[in-house]
């Protein structure tokens, strides 16, 4: 079948209700190949988590060759719901695709009353609204006992000392060829959000592992969930496509078995959603989008 046949019935997907976190994909038209000097990809954020292309997202790309040597490459086409990029595999081995820079909307937090409140912009009235004549000050009510704290704010309501935060949204997707023999895989940085894979990617079967470590700058991430999701064609409608989720241990480690052949999509989002907002948030948010294919 043509290659880019297959990424086209991958991205004609139906739409599933269980699975609406957005989640950015990097996927290539071959994972691996004898011939040829150059592939092709395509990168884009899912909301359905099978490689149906959602929204677009402005990004650079990292080639990591097979001897270590990094070229940045940028996409050839830049669509709404995608881009499409080419790279250049001269050597034999395996290469390592990742998106570079890809940052989304900031998200500012402010600290009220002990509780870090997101801030959200101040609504401009409907012309409805403005219309209506304005009601008389009625004195306040006491808030039920069972009424949820507060989690957001508008930005006209933050007092003027209160302390505020910037959070970074960073996507990162990253997926892996390889041309003829495999050759090890690239040493991680130890900056921001990494994911190192202890099992080779181009020897993955059905019936076996994948083993991974997950850490951030560096260290260990545990107890950080990881779901995983399988590609099916529009002529697998009742495919199992949202596979048994993972945890890594207190080492960072996971450990993913497929029990089927095919292509995978592993997602991760780091820091998890912390429900008690009278702690600081983190700096910076990291969603994570590992493409993988599974052989027979």
């Amino acid at each position: 079948m043509n290659n880019w046949l297959k990424i086209a019935l991958l991205t004609s997907l139906p739409v599933l209700s269980h699975a609406h976190t957005m989640s950015p994909f990097l996927l290539p038209e071959v994972f691996d190949t004898n011939a040829g000097q150059s592939i092709s990809f395509q990168s884009a954020i899912t909301i359905e988590k099978f490689f149906i292309p959602g929204i677009n997202f402005k990004t650079t790309y990292l080639v990591t060759e097979p001897d270590g040597q990094q070229k940045p490459i940028n996409a050839a086409a830049t669509l709404k719901r995608f881009n499409i990029a080419e790279m250049d595999i001269p050597k034999e081995g395996t290469y390592h695709i990742r998106t570079q820079d890809a940052v989304g909307n900031s998200v500012k937090y402010a600290l009220v009353d002990g509780r870090w409140l997101r801030v959200r912009p101040v609504r401009a009235p409907s012309a409805q609204q403005a219309a209506r004549p304005a009601e008389p000050t009625k004195a306040p009510m006491a808030a039920p006992a069972n009424v949820q704290p507060p989690r957001m704010i508008a930005a006209d309501q933050v007092p003027a000392n209160a302390q505020t935060l910037e959070v970074t949204n960073n996507f990162i997707a990253e997926s892996y060829i390889t041309k003829g023999k495999p050759s090890p895989l690239p040493k991680l940085t130890n900056k921001g959000f990494e994911v190192k894979l202890l099992t080779h990617p181009s020897e993955l079967y059905e019936g076996e592992s994948l083993k991974l470590q997950v850490l951030v700058d560096g260290k260990p991430v545990p107890n950080l969930e990881l779901d995983v999701f399988k590609g099916a064609s529009s002529y697998e409608p009742n495919e199992k496509r949202e596979m048994p989720h993972a945890k890594t241990n207190a080492k960072g480690e996971a450990e993913i078995k497929f029990s089927d052949d095919g292509i995978y999509l592993i997602t991760a989002s780091y820091p998890e959603a912390n429900p008690d907002n009278t702690k600081k948030p983190a700096p910076a948010n990291y969603t994570y989008g590992l493409t993988i294919q599974v052989s027979e």
